[in-house]
């Protein structure tokens, strides 16, 4: 069953008559009411998001990745922890440090621009 704003906007007047009737004066009715002004546009948003993310997609020509990537990074993963556990870190050159040592920069900070974009905040949460 698709939902368009034809039939949300009939599900909603449904509501309101139902409301209207299981509970009397006027503030069920103003509920309900405030409830359906506000579909229309959070449905318009939705669609407009959905759009915007797919022609992001395709422009960008984006696709999940392939299983081989994944076993790949798995096993860096399990390499570098094993490298950690066994001391052998130690061994590794001064250019092998600062190159490591940039690229976990660029997660820490890329994660922390998501939680910021997240949160949308700068500094805390907004309660």
């Amino acid at each position: 069953m698709s939902f368009n704003a034809a039939t949300l906007r009939k599900v909603a007047e449904a509501g309101i008559r139902r409301a209207s009737t299981l509970a009397s004066g006027a503030n069920a009715q103003q509920a309900a009411g405030k409830i359906a002004a506000k579909l229309e546009p959070v449905i318009y948003t939705g669609k407009v998001v959905a759009e915007v993310g797919k022609q992001v997609y395709h422009a960008e020509k984006l696709a999940p990745p392939a299983l081989a990537t994944l076993a790949e990074a798995q096993t860096v993963a399990t390499n570098l922890v094993q490298a950690v556990r066994s001391g052998a870190f130690k061994k590794w050159s001064n250019q092998d440090l600062v190159k490591g040592s940039i690229l976990a920069g660029e997660a820490l900070t890329f994660f922390l621009l998501g939680e910021i974009v997240g949160r949308r905040s700068l500094i805390g949460y907004d309660v």
